[in-house]
């Protein structure tokens, strides 16, 4: 019987030696394949210049703990890029993150502080490079983020094709005129202007007013027109 429990805590102590052994290897796993590992990123859907600048920008985060990163922060710098128009953040253990990245679409230019930059579907600027074979419509008047985003979501309800634009202009007023390529001017009112953008577009399609060179819908249920 003695041999017995002798043999039990012999086998127990053995056991616990291997736990002891094991768990020793395993921390020093853990610690050389997480902890010392440097964060690799994979960058999909930018051109390569703005690549190569959120890549510089995510340096500072490579030497951190995959599992402890500030996604709040890794965020903010992504979106950072105006160009981004939403992304999806994705972790592979253990020392990798796959972003992938939708930009926003050029939508038109404007001159802003004595240089022409181009504004995207998110409603922010970046800059022109030179596109000279680059056609879009021009902005005008003081330039609103908020605004703006009203006016390009209004054109994609209505489907109307941003390539027949001219110019938007924006008053103080917080309205808008459209100029189309072919020198129409659609005047919108302050108030419901989709409602009024969509009926007239209809007529238009009707050729009702195909000789005005301006349709003015700033009065209530009303359509003013020069010719």
């Amino acid at each position: 019987m003695l041999q017995q429990i002798n043999k039990k805590k012999l086998i127990f102590f053995y056991l616990l030696i291997l736990i002891l052994i094991t768990s020793i290897n395993n921390r020093s796993l853990y610690e050389k394949i997480i902890l010392n590992n440097e964060i690799v990123f994979e960058v999909n859907g930018l051109s390569n210049n703005d690549d190569l600048k959120l890549r510089s920008d995510l340096k500072s985060f490579k030497n951190q703990n995959i599992f402890l990163i500030d996604k709040k922060e890794l965020s903010e710098l992504i979106i950072k890029n105006n160009i981004v128009l939403n992304f999806l953040v994705k972790k592979i253990y253990p020392n990798k993150i796959a972003i992938q990245i939708n930009k926003a679409t050029k939508v038109g230019k404007i001159l802003k502080d004595n240089k022409i930059s181009i504004i995207v579907s998110n409603g922010k600027l970046i800059d022109y490079e030179n596109q000279q074979n680059l056609y879009l419509p021009y902005f005008y008047g003081d330039f609103d983020q908020k605004e703006f985003l009203k006016l390009f979501n209004m054109l994609n309800s209505v489907n109307l094709d941003f390539r027949k634009i001219e110019s938007f202009y924006f008053f103080p007023s917080r309205r808008w005129d459209i100029k189309f390529k072919d020198g129409l001017i659609i005047r919108l009112p302050e108030n419901n202007p989709t409602k009024s953008l969509l009926f007239v577009l209809n007529l238009l399609k009707e050729k009702k007013f195909i000789n005005s060179k301006v349709l003015d819908l700033r009065t209530n249920n009303k359509i003013i027109s020069d010719g």
